[in-house]
């Protein structure tokens, strides 16, 4: 006797095979997508970084200097 439930038990488990691999492929797109957009602020960060640390040594070397010249007035008669 053959079991007419067997193949409609495998068609189903395909279906829902399926159906998850779908999901997986769409989370894996939206993941990549959101993986690119986090990459292009982390390089938009990191360029932000290196401006700042620039304007901070600038303006370290300028307040140095003023209190050297500083320094300088105060020691002359």
């Amino acid at each position: 006797m053959i079991d007419d439930s067997a193949p409609a038990f495998y068609e189903a488990a395909l279906r829902e095979l399926e159906r998850r691999v779908l999901e997986l492929t769409v989370l894996c797109e939206r993941q990549h997508k959101e993986n690119q957009t986090l990459k292009r602020q982390l390089q938009g960060l990191q360029h932000e970084r290196s401006g700042l640390i620039e304007k901070h040594e600038l303006t370290k070397h300028r307040v140095e200097a003023m209190i050297g010249r500083l320094k300088n007035l105060e020691e002359t008669p």
